[in-house]
């Protein structure tokens, strides 16, 4: 049986394909698969280790305001007023600030903190918890693509990134604050 030039010329651009797809597949380092059992564990880390349960006291500060609720009998309130603040609100801040999740470090100097809107921060949440124990997050300024916020977790000098839905929680504890003064 014999070939015509055009079933050659096939055949034969088709082995050169097969010769570099099976050189580039050797030769490509391995990397972990997409996906994989520790991808996933870098993608579900929590931004700050707490349980709604052992909140005692948050203090939020956005936008040049300054909000603390606190935890008595009663259900929460309001520090400075003792207003009561809805438990669902509070309750719905908790849970979504529990879910924060921890994106990825940035490699920075701690003298480029200005650069990532973190001195002075732009936002802070700070939970104070049964005892004297304490979680912080202090929120810097959005990334180029406006999808994550700077952030630093617990004080420590590692800027890292968080997803930037914490802002829109903030103001709805405001919001849920100042209604219950009114």
């Amino acid at each position: 049986m014999k070939l015509s030039a055009e079933s050659r010329r096939v055949i034969l651009l088709g082995l050169i394909a097969l010769v570099l797809g099976s050189y580039t597949y050797l030769s490509a380092p391995a990397s972990r698969p997409p996906g994989g059992p520790q991808a996933a564990t870098d993608r579900e880390r929590p931004a700050l280790n707490f349980t709604a349960e052992e909140v005692t006291r948050i203090e939020l500060v956005y936008n040049q305001q300054h909000l603390v609720c606190q935890r008595s009998q009663d259900g929460w309130q309001v520090a400075a007023t003792g207003g009561p603040v809805r438990p669902a609100a509070v309750q719905d801040f908790l849970t979504n600030l529990g879910k924060l999740l921890h994106l990825g470090n940035v490699e920075g100097i701690q003298d480029e903190l200005a650069e990532y809107g973190l001195k002075p921060p732009q936002a802070s949440i700070t939970l104070q918890l049964n005892g004297q124990e304490t979680r912080r997050l202090q929120i810097g300024t959005r990334n180029p693509v406006q999808s994550s916020l700077y952030a630093q977790i617990n004080d420590a000098p590692q800027v890292v990134l968080v997803g930037a839905v914490v802002l829109w929680d903030i103001r709805k504890l405001f919001t849920a604050a100042n209604q219950a003064q009114s």
